[in-house]
């Protein structure tokens, strides 16, 4: 009796072992289950970058998945317009030999926040002297309430002036003339003017002109548009978004980037009205009117409004026009879009 008394405790002890060994299993189970599901949740984070973060633009697609309807929604990222530098516009000018030009001229600055700074403009010089044909560049600089700094530079060239050459008419005497006439045998040679038709300009294939300066490029895309203006930030620019491939006949947007400071900090002398000259791989050169400058964050947005600006920068579009974009700091670009 006892004996069998002894296999029953058994029997129970070991039951109860196994039921706690079960629950303390499951217990692990789920948790490391839990556990799983919330570190894949941290990590589907879809984005939609311009190009990878440097010193350049890098703008990008932010979405989130609403899980009530199932689609995506692009969330705003606000803009930290305390850190923001103000922007100038410093376009470049042509002035004739010996005319008189201020240097300010044109020249506008604004905050991130709108206020109108071109009264605090600051140049490195206030006069040039416009008697010497060349080249002459003025650093501009201006500092909002935040203590930002921002920067430009305007090139002015200076040419050469105009010099026509008004009609003289016969004022030899009479006598002088007759006797002139009597010696026919006596024939001064005559000097023959040739005129010389004005030079047709020579560009260079894939080059970017504008503000008289010549900026090479490579049809990049997405894939190693970046990779080669890092491999040469002050020479070179390349094509990213829109067309991959340059063409002034295709009716496409081509989206070109460069580095600030580098070959593309000329950009930020650019205004409305300014003419950029693009030329394609076979040297055929197509010219654009710029029309509009925008402030993007890093996701497309306009820094003031929110506004999307993604496709229009990025996308190829449907009209013939060129997006050119730099970084004004680690957050905002400057873009500037122009059209043929």
């Amino acid at each position: 009796m006892q004996n069998k008394q002894f296999k029953k405790t058994i029997i129970l002890g070991f039951i109860s072992i196994l039921s706690i060994m079960i629950f303390i299993g499951g217990y692990v189970w789920a948790d490391s289950v839990d556990r799983e599901n919330q570190q894949r949740s941290e990590t589907e984070t879809i984005t939609k970058k311009y190009f990878k973060k440097t010193v350049e633009p890098k703008m990008k697609k932010k979405e989130k998945t609403n899980e009530s309807t199932g689609t995506s929604e692009v969330t705003t990222v606000a803009a930290a317009t305390k850190q923001t530098p103000p922007v100038i516009v410093a376009p470049a000018a042509t002035v004739q030999q010996g005319e008189p030009f201020n240097v300010y001229t044109g020249v506008t600055a604004t905050a991130a926040n709108d206020d109108d700074l071109t009264a605090q403009l600051q140049a490195s010089k206030t006069t040039i002297d416009t008697s010497i044909p060349g080249d002459y560049t003025v650093h501009f600089s201006v500092v909002d309430a935040n203590n930002n700094t921002g920067t430009a530079d305007r090139t002015i060239k200076v040419i050469p002036a105009t010099v026509e050459a008004a009609g003289q008419e016969d004022t030899q005497p009479a006598d002088e003339t007759a006797q002139a006439e009597s010696t026919t045998d006596e024939k001064m040679p005559t000097e023959t003017k040739t005129a010389t038709a004005p030079s047709t300009p020579v560009y260079e294939p894939m080059t970017i002109y504008m503000n008289g300066q010549n900026i090479p490029y490579q049809n990049g895309g997405q894939g190693t548009g970046q990779s080669i203006i890092d491999a040469n930030p002050s020479g070179v620019a390349a094509t990213w978004g829109g067309a991959a491939v340059q063409s002034g006949t295709d009716g496409q947007n081509t989206h070109f980037i460069g580095h600030n400071p580098g070959a593309f900090a000329t950009i930020f002398s650019l205004s409305a009205g300014s003419q950029i000259i693009v030329t394609d791989a076979n040297a055929t050169p197509t010219t654009y009117t710029v029309r509009t400058l925008l402030q993007l964050n890093d996701y497309g947005e306009e820094v003031n409004t929110g506004k999307d600006y993604w496709d229009l920068t990025v996308g190829t579009g449907d009209e013939e026009r060129i997006t050119l974009q730099s970084c004004i700091n680690d957050d905002i670009n400057l873009i500037v879009i122009a059209y043929k």
